[in-house]
């Protein structure tokens, strides 16, 4: 006996259904894989320890002195998060970072379903999370991690304000705003492009002066509560951190771009770090998308370009100095501008569509299995497998002069006596000598260049780790 259409009809909603949220929870599912599996077996990184250390003294001690040059909030979450888990290891303080990336996903997925469909917020939240940039973004604790999660935030809330009017998400978005702006000052680079999707959506109004203004005012507030805690040094610091960039921004900074050391990187910098990370096939997808979002100009289109193009020239001509984490932070509306593009090629009737859709998105397939399988494949990093070495050779509580990142080695080894300058043993014997030359390239150490020199003959070469083809290696020498 056939059933009635009405029951087809039900059972194959339920199953397309079934289907729906089970690819989505697969991808969530990966995502989590991707950013939390084995979350410290590389050991320290970057700015991780500065940070770590910095939160941890402003949320336990009350100690706002360390890391003045950066704002705070991004911090007191790592603090907390030490406090809450009672460690200060690697795979806990990364913790929020790994969350906070999958998180932007989800936000990407719910943005892309609103405005393009389910498949397309699919999609996008499939190019977010398993794309290269959880691995190099999310599974660090640095501060661009939060930049791209409430500016994401923001951007979603920014456009539902401008859609609907709403008084409600015009301050949700400016909180955002806020948010993102405590966390690194890039985060107000993206409060132009709400205000400009406002202004082609509701239209130059009183509705739109009266909800554009709360939105910065309640970005402001939320910014500067972040430095409550501080009392009355709250505007020294505010003060010190926007000197500090200032004079950064004058000074310059050492950047190798392809093998060449400059101090003040060229305009395109950005492009090279974003191909690097991407690979050539991907970043053209990239710039296909950008175009066709210039063809489209629709103003969700325009929005997300402004949200893409503001931080990018600002980066790339306002700023002397440019680093290689700071393009993580106009990566999701790009991300966007990709997953609206593919679901548009897609629509076209015909083979034509199918083809160009899988042409965009093919690129991203590739790096997605690279991504999935990188996890499993972690390894210490070169200053953990020197810590191990000093470890197992018991010199872990020597007296240890650097030529290199001086923060890393002294989270790895807690119990040794690191120095950056021979001055600075304070009468003790140097026991080891420690040359990142990748390092030594970029900053030029005088008194550790005379210290090596004049003591060469009492130095032996016991440990080089690292790529010396690339100049890439780190050398231990011992005395």
């Amino acid at each position: 006996m056939k059933q009635p259409k009405s029951s087809r009809a039900v059972l194959y909603k339920l199953d397309n259904d079934a289907l729906r949220i089970g690819l989505l929870l697969a991808i969530i599912l990966i995502g989590a894989y991707v950013a939390f599996f084995r979350l410290g077996a590389d050991g320290w990184k970057d700015d991780e320890p500065t940070y770590r250390n910095a939160g941890l003294a402003y949320v336990r001690d009350g100690d706002f002195s360390l890391n003045r040059e950066h704002p705070f909030l991004a911090k007191y979450i790592l603090g907390a998060t030490q406090i809450v888990f009672g460690s200060s290891e690697s795979e806990v303080v990364r913790l929020p970072a790994a969350t906070a990336a999958l998180s932007t996903g989800l936000i990407l997925f719910a943005f892309a379903r609103r405005v393009a469909g389910y498949w397309t917020g699919v999609m996008a939240l499939a190019l977010w999370t398993i794309s290269p940039l959880t691995l190099e973004l999310g599974r660090t604790a640095t501060l661009d991690v939060f930049v791209v999660f409430f500016s994401s935030l923001a951007l979603y809330l920014g456009w539902r304000w401008a859609e609907s009017r709403n008084w409600k998400f015009a301050v949700l978005a400016g909180v955002a705003i806020g948010l993102a702006t405590a966390s690194k000052p890039l985060g107000i680079l993206f409060l132009p492009a709400i205000l400009f999707v406002g202004l082609l959506k509701i239209g130059l109004s009183r509705c739109f002066v009266f909800q554009s203004t709360l939105i910065g005012l309640a970005a402001a507030t939320v910014a500067l509560a972040t430095y409550a805690p501080l009392g009355s040094e709250a505007l020294s610091a505010i003060q010190y951190m926007f000197e500090f960039q200032g004079k950064h921004n004058a000074n310059g900074h050492p950047t190798d771009i392809d093998g060449v050391i400059y101090t003040f990187p060229p305009w395109w910098a950005h492009l090279y770090f974003q191909w690097d990370v991407y690979g050539t096939l991907a970043s053209t997808s990239l710039g296909i998308a950008v175009a066709i979002a210039f063809l489209r100009h629709r103003p969700l289109e325009l929005y997300l370009l402004a949200a893409v193009l503001v931080p990018f020239l600002f980066l790339s001509f306002y700023m002397q100095f440019k680093l290689a984490g700071h393009f993580y932070a106009y990566q999701p509306p790009l991300i966007l501008l990709v997953a609206l593009a593919a679901g548009a090629l897609a629509s076209w009737q015909g083979i034509k569509g199918g083809i160009l859709t899988l042409m965009i998105l093919a690129p991203f397939v590739y790096l997605g299995v690279e991504a999935v399988e990188a996890p499993s494949h972690i390894h210490p990093n070169k200053y953990a497998k020197i810590a191990d070495y000093l470890e197992d050779t018991q010199r872990d509580r020597d007296t240890i002069l650097i030529w290199g990142r001086a923060r890393i080695l002294q989270a790895e080894l807690p119990k040794a006596h690191i120095i950056e300058d021979p001055e600075g043993a304070q009468g003790e014997e140097i026991d080891e000598v420690i040359v990142d030359k990748k390092f030594s390239k970029q900053h030029s150490r005088p008194p550790v260049e005379d210290y090596i020199e004049t003591n060469r003959s009492n130095l032996e070469l016991t440990y080089t780790i690292g790529d010396k083809k690339k100049g890439d290696h780190i050398q231990v020498y011992s005395q």
